[in-house]
């Protein structure tokens, strides 16, 4: 009996997805469970497991090839076959899969062999995928964490070995390269960037955009953190966790901007809880993961959070309903500097925020010349939902709490 492995949704409104990596191949034996293949949809890379045992008889799909939802991406024949029906071609398979893949742990793989006799090795997907960016079999590593497990470091250390074995036995003259074929090189965009241009144009040609850019005062911001981190208060904690608590208390009152806008019916669906997308800059290019909820967490919960989501962002471990669902978006350009920015807004949100460096500056007090904290930010707006004015009043209130986060503390009481 065969069964046909058909691709499925595994984010709301995804088409298609494409085809990164086979982790098996033709005339292989698999288990259920096993990781056959890599895909990204949307903006999310994801590990599909197989539907059942057998051997893998057909793949239907190229790597770099765009596979649409439903299509078969492999046949698997003879083994054990499943039990649940939707495993067939019908309308149940997608949310089955989908279940399966939101609650498999990869982390919880065995050492498997295969009908080559070669063993698949147990590793985290984003240690598989540093390996495979080094150009590693990361199959061919023996592993020293948990159960035989190939960690980073393993990597690391396997690829070392092998330039030190190359130093000692070198190759010949690499080839000689033109001028022609040094001045031109052509590549296609990538699925992430691909979605980063069509959601951005989108913004920009449906939502009429204003940018408002201000200077805050962050004295007592910064006096806060300094005396949180000489205390014995646990964790350290950085300035964004602050900030976003900051800001989902500012949002609260200036609800227009804690809303999504529908362009089509011209309609504004204000929140009560505030979910702040957050911009993070990976190696795939802009992920926008989603802290919810961010007005009822603590700052110790809201950077507990965002350094789990940041993490698995950059190492492409993000479950695509980790990336949907914000309602205001930031855009942290703290740790990288700069002055001002325009960015844009995250549809259908109605407003997105940059924040900039935490800066000692010349600043004048009562009528001296004398050294401030500040902070500069940058907020877009969607200009057929909040005016200039409204604008100005959300950032000034930003601006009293980064002043005076005391402020902060009396009003959550």
């Amino acid at each position: 009996m065969s069964v046909e492995f058909l691709l499925p949704d595994v984010g709301e409104g995804v088409a298609e997805a494409d085809v990164l990596r086979w982790l098996v191949n033709e005339g292989e034996e698999v288990t259920a469970d096993q990781p056959v293949v890599e895909v990204q949809t949307d903006k999310a890379v994801v590990e599909l497991p197989a539907p059942a045992s057998g051997r893998v008889e057909q793949l239907r799909w190229k790597e770099g090839e765009t596979v649409p939802v439903g299509e078969v991406l492999l046949v698997i024949v003879g083994g054990d076959t499943p039990a649940e029906p939707s495993l067939t071609k019908s309308a149940d398979h997608s949310s089955w899969q989908e279940n399966r893949l939101m609650s498999r742990e990869p982390a919880d793989k065995e050492w498997e062999t295969v009908s080559t006799g070669r063993r698949r090795a147990l590793a985290a997907p984003s240690t598989r995928r540093f390996a495979r960016e080094l150009g590693v079999d990361i199959h061919s590593i023996i592993g020293t964490g948990p159960q035989g497990r190939v960690m980073r470091e393993d990597v690391k250390q396997f690829v070392q070995g092998e330039s030190s074995q190359k130093d000692s036995h070198p190759s010949e003259e690499p080839r000689k390269v033109t001028a022609s074929e040094e001045e031109v090189q052509e590549e296609p965009l990538s699925k992430t960037r691909r979605v980063i241009a069509d959601r951005l144009l989108l913004s920009v040609t449906e939502k009429p955009h204003a940018t408002h850019f201000d200077e805050l005062d962050v004295t007592g911001l910064v006096a806060w953190r300094r005396k949180w981190k000489q205390g014995d208060n646990g964790p350290r904690i950085g300035y964004l966790p602050i900030l976003l608590k900051i800001v989902a208390r500012s949002l609260q009152q200036h609800p227009r901007f804690n809303a999504h806008f529908d362009n089509g019916r011209k309609t504004i669906r204000r929140y009560r809880s505030v979910h702040l997308g957050i911009a993070a800059d990976t190696p795939r290019g802009l992920l926008v993961p989603v802290i919810r909820e961010v007005d009822k967490k603590s700052i110790g919960e809201i950077a507990e959070k965002l350094g789990d989501l940041t993490r698995r962002a950059r190492e492409g471990e993000l479950r695509p309903d980790e990336l949907k669902g914000s309602t205001f978006t930031i855009s942290n350009a703290g740790s990288l500097g700069g002055k001002w920015a325009t960015p844009i807004i995250n549809p259908p949100e109605v407003g997105i925020l940059a924040l900039h460096p935490v800066e000692e500056r010349p600043v004048i007090q009562d009528g001296e010349l004398a050294k401030g904290w500040r902070m500069n930010v940058s907020l877009s707006f969607d200009h057929q939902v909040v005016d200039g004015a409204d604008a100005i009043r959300l950032t000034q209130t930003v601006g009293t709490y980064t002043a005076d986060p005391g402020k902060l503390l009396l009003e959550l009481k």
